[in-house]
């Protein structure tokens, strides 16, 4: 079995006070695709974010493999000067 391209392991991120993340993780190995579901502030966009690098956790892991490149694309992107 190969190592996983990215992988984030028991990952935690509280924003004031409160718990976001709380032992969330996932792994996504070369030619799978990924999709996460669930509830508006479940913090899905979050746990991307940490996966991007975007967003350091409180606690937990985060594995690139190198010579993988990771690209986010926001939610909302600023999309203004573009037809």
């Amino acid at each position: 079995m190969t190592a996983p391209l990215l992988a984030l392991t028991n990952i935690y991120l509280t924003f004031g006070g409160t718990p976001l993340l709380e032992g969330a993780g996932f792994a996504v190995g070369e030619g799978e695709r990924l999709a996460r579901v669930g509830r508006n502030g479940s913090g899905k966009s979050t746990l991307l974010k940490v996966a991007a690098g975007l967003i350091e956790p409180d606690r937990g892991e985060r594995i690139v493999q190198q010579a993988v490149t990771i690209r986010y694309l926001p939610q909302e992107p600023a999309l203004s000067g573009h037809a």
